[in-house]
C-alpha cells in the first residue's frame, strides 16, 4: 500500500493560495493570474454592487418619506457596511493586483528556499502554516454561519411560520413583494447579495491573512541569522572577512522584511479603515434593531460583524508584537563583538526597526486588541443613545 507522501511547506502554501483563488474566481476577480482582465461575471458582480447602492436610497426613501419608518434606516445600514466593505475590498484587490502577485511570489520563494535548511528553519515555516490553517478555518466558519444564518432565518419564516420576511431589508422598485414572483425574486436578488458578499470579503480577508502571517516569519527567519552570527562571533570576534558576508545577508534580509511588511500595511490601508469603520456603525445599528425587535435575523450578524473586528485587530496586534520583538532580537545580538563598521550597519538596523511599517485604521489609531476594546465600549455607549433617541 503506497504511503502519502507529506506535502512540503511550499506545497501546503500553494494550496491556501489555490483556495483564495476559488472563492476569487466566483467573485469574476481572478487577479492571482498576470493576464487577467475585467470579465462578464466581473461586470455582473458591479452591477449588484451598483443596484443594491441604488435600491438602498430607494428604500430609504421609501421607509422615511411614505412608511414614516425610520427603522428601516437603521435595518439598510447594518447591511449597508458589508456592500461598502465588498466594493472596496474588489476595487483594492483590482488596484494592488500586481503588488498582491508579487508579495505572493515573494512568500512562495521564501518557502522554497528555507525549507531546504536544517529543521529551525522548517518548525517555523511550519508554526505559519498552522497559524494560517486556523485562521482560514476560522474565517470559513465565521462566513459560513453569518451566511447561512442570514438565509436560513427567512426560510424558517416561510416555511414553518408562514410568514414572509426578506432576508435584508431592501426594496426594488417596480417589483411587488407581496406577490408570488415578487417575494421569489427579492429572495434571489437578496440571495446574490449575501452570496457575492460573503465570497468576496472571504476571499479578500483570507489573502489579508495569507500576506499579515508573514511578517512574524521573516523577523523568526531573521532571529535565526543572528542566532548564527552570534556563534559566529563567538568563535572569531572582530573578525570581518568572517562575519561580513552574514552580516551583509542579515541586512539585506531585514530590509526586504521591512519592504515587505511595508507594502503589505499600504495594500490594506483602505480596507482595513472601512472595515473598522463600517462593522463599528453597522453593530450599533444591530443593536439598536435588536432593542426595537425589527430584525429577526440581527443576532447572527452582530457576531459576525464582532468576530471579523476583532480579527482584524489582533493581525494588527500581531504586527506589533512582531516590530516589539525585532528591536529586541537585533539589541540582544553580541554587537559588541563586532568591528566599528559592523556596529553601524547593526544600530542602523536598530533605528529602522523602533520605526517599523504598522497597520493603522485611517492613521489615526493603531489596529490592535486594545483599540479593539476602545471600539466595543464606544459602540455600546453609542447603541444606549441611539436607543433612547429612537424610543
Amino acid at each position: 500500500m503506497a504511503t502519502k507522501l507529506k506535502l512540503t511547506p511550499s506545497q501546503r502554501f500553494s494550496n491556501f493560495v489555490r483556495v483564495v483563488k476559488i472563492f476569487a474566481i466566483v467573485c469574476g476577480a481572478n487577479i492571482f493570474r498576470p493576464d487577467y482582465r475585467l470579465n462578464a461575471l466581473t461586470w455582473f458582480v458591479i452591477g449588484v454592487i451598483a443596484t443594491f447602492f441604488i435600491f438602498t436610497s430607494y428604500t430609504m426613501y421609501v421607509g422615511v418619506v411614505i412608511d414614516n419608518d425610520y427603522t428601516k434606516i437603521l435595518q439598510l445600514l447594518c447591511v449597508t457596511g458589508s456592500a461598502i466593505q465588498g466594493a472596496t475590498k474588489l476595487v483594492n484587490g483590482l488596484y494592488h493586483a500586481s503588488l498582491i502577485r508579487s508579495l505572493i511570489a515573494e512568500i512562495l520563494t521564501m518557502y522554497e528556499e528555507y525549507e531546504c535548511k536544517d529543521q529551525r528553519y522548517i518548525k517555523y515555516l511550519e508554526h505559519t502554516l498552522s497559524l494560517i490553517k486556523r485562521a482560514v478555518f476560522s474565517l470559513l466558519n465565521i462566513y459560513s454561519i453569518q451566511t447561512i444564518g442570514v438565509l436560513a432565518v427567512p426560510l424558517f419564516y416561510h416555511l414553518l411560520l408562514g410568514q414572509q420576511i426578506d432576508i435584508i431589508a431592501l426594496l426594488v422598485p417596480g417589483i411587488d413583494k407581496h406577490t408570488d414572483f415578487g417575494f421569489y425574486t427579492y429572495q434571489f436578488y437578496h440571495f446574490c447579495v449575501v452570496g457575492f458578499a460573503s465570497f468576496g470579503n472571504f476571499a479578500n480577508d483570507t489573502l489579508m491573512v495569507l500576506l499579515i502571517v508573514h511578517v512574524p516569519l521573516m523577523k523568526n527567519i531573521l532571529k535565526l541569522k543572528f542566532d548564527a552570527l552570534d556563534e559566529l562571533l563567538k568563535e572569531f570576534p572582530r573578525d570581518v572577512d568572517r562575519t561580513e558576508p552574514l552580516l551583509r545577508e542579515i541586512f539585506q534580509w531585514h530590509q526586504k522584511s521591512t519592504m515587505f511588511a511595508q507594502n503589505c500595511t499600504d495594500t490594506f490601508f483602505w480596507v482595513i479603515f472601512v472595515q473598522i469603520f463600517a462593522s463599528t456603525l453597522a453593530i450599533i445599528c444591530i443593536m439598536v434593531c435588536q432593542f426595537l425587535g425589527v430584525w429577526p435575523a440581527a443576532p447572527v450578524y452582530m457576531m459576525y460583524c464582532f468576530a471579523i473586528m476583532y480579527m482584524f485587530c489582533g493581525l494588527g496586534n500581531l504586527i506589533e508584537i512582531s516590530n516589539d520583538d525585532l528591536t529586541r532580537i537585533i539589541y540582544d545580538c553580541n554587537w559588541y563583538e563586532l568591528t566599528v563598521t559592523e556596529q553601524k550597519m547593526i544600530l542602523l538596523m536598530l533605528r529602522k526597526s523602533q520605526q517599523a511599517p504598522t497597520m493603522t485604521v485611517g492613521g489615526f489609531m493603531p489596529l490592535s486588541m486594545n483599540t479593539a476594546l476602545q471600539l466595543t465600549k464606544t459602540i455600546y455607549t453609542a447603541a444606549m443613545i441611539l436607543n433612547e433617541f429612537v424610543n
